[in-house]
C-alpha cells in the first residue's frame, strides 16, 4: 500500500515486531529468568503478552522486586541478542527518513532497545520512549502522549507503524493515525492502512 508520509510531520516506530524480530530474544530470556525462578516458563510467556517485564513480574513473582527482576531480564535479552532477526525492508525505509522526523516508542528497557537497535544495524532516534520513561505501558496512551508531549506536536501530525492491537490502541487513545505492521495487526478497524512489511513502503519517501 502506499502511506501518504507527505501529509504527516513526524513518524514514530514500535519497535519489537515492527522495525526487528525479537520474540526468539524475548522468549529466551523470559524462560531463562522463570526457570530459575521456579516459576513455569510457558506461564511466564503467556503472561508476558502485552506487558512490560515490570508489570510482568508485578503480576507473577509478587514478593520480588519489580524494577531489580525487570533489569534481569533485560540483561538476559542483551546477552541472547545473537538470536534478533530483521523484519525486511524495517532498516532501510527506517533510515529513510530523516532524523528530525522520526522515533521510537518501546515497551523495551532502553538498554534492551539500544542493544536491539546496535545489533540490527538501526540508528537510535535522537528520541525514544522506553519503559523506564512511563508509568503505564501500552495500550495505554501514555508512551505516545509523552511522545506528542516532548515534540509539542498535535497528534494528528504524527503516524504511528505498530504490529500489535495494544500498541495500535496506545496510539490512536492518543489520537494519533496507525498503519499496522505483520500478520497480528492485519483487519484491525482502527488502522489508517496496513502492510505486511516494509518493502510495500520503500518506493515511497518522506515528502
Amino acid at each position: 500500500m502506499e502511506v501518504q508520509l507527505a501529509g504527516y510531520d513526524h513518524v514514530a516506530f514500535d519497535l519489537d515486531g515492527t522495525l526487528v524480530d525479537s520474540q526468539a530474544v524475548v522468549e529466551s530470556a523470559l524462560r531463562r529468568w522463570a526457570l530459575e525462578e521456579r516459576i513455569c516458563p510457558d506461564h511466564a510467556m503467556r503472561m508476558s503478552a502485552a506487558r512490560r517485564d515490570i508489570e510482568l513480574v508485578k503480576a507473577i513473582a509478587p514478593g520480588l522486586s519489580p524494577e531489580h527482576e525487570a533489569a534481569r531480564i533485560a540483561d538476559y535479552e542483551i546477552q541472547a541478542m545473537s538470536l534478533l532477526r530483521p523484519i525486511q525492508g524495517a532498516a532501510e525505509f527506517y533510515s529513510s527518513i530523516p532524523d528530525e522526523r522520526k522515533s521510537i516508542v518501546t515497551s523495551s528497557t532502553r538498554a534492551s532497545a539500544l542493544a536491539r537497535l546496535e545489533a540490527a544495524g538501526i540508528s537510535c532516534p535522537r528520541i525514544m520512549i522506553a519503559a523506564e520513561d512511563v508509568s503505564q505501558g501500552k495500550p495505554h496512551p501514555q508512551p505516545y502522549q509523552r511522545l506528542l508531549r516532548m515534540l509539542r506536536m498535535a497528534p494528528e501530525r504524527c503516524l504511528v507503524f505498530e504490529d500489535t492491537q495494544t500498541g495500535i490502541e496506545a496510539a490512536t487513545a492518543a489520537g494519533c493515525d496507525c498503519v499496522g505492521v505483520g500478520p497480528d495487526a492485519k483487519g484491525h478497524a482502527d488502522t489508517k492502512g496496513w502492510i505486511e512489511n516494509f518493502r510495500e513502503l520503500l518506493a515511497y519517501r518522506p515528502g
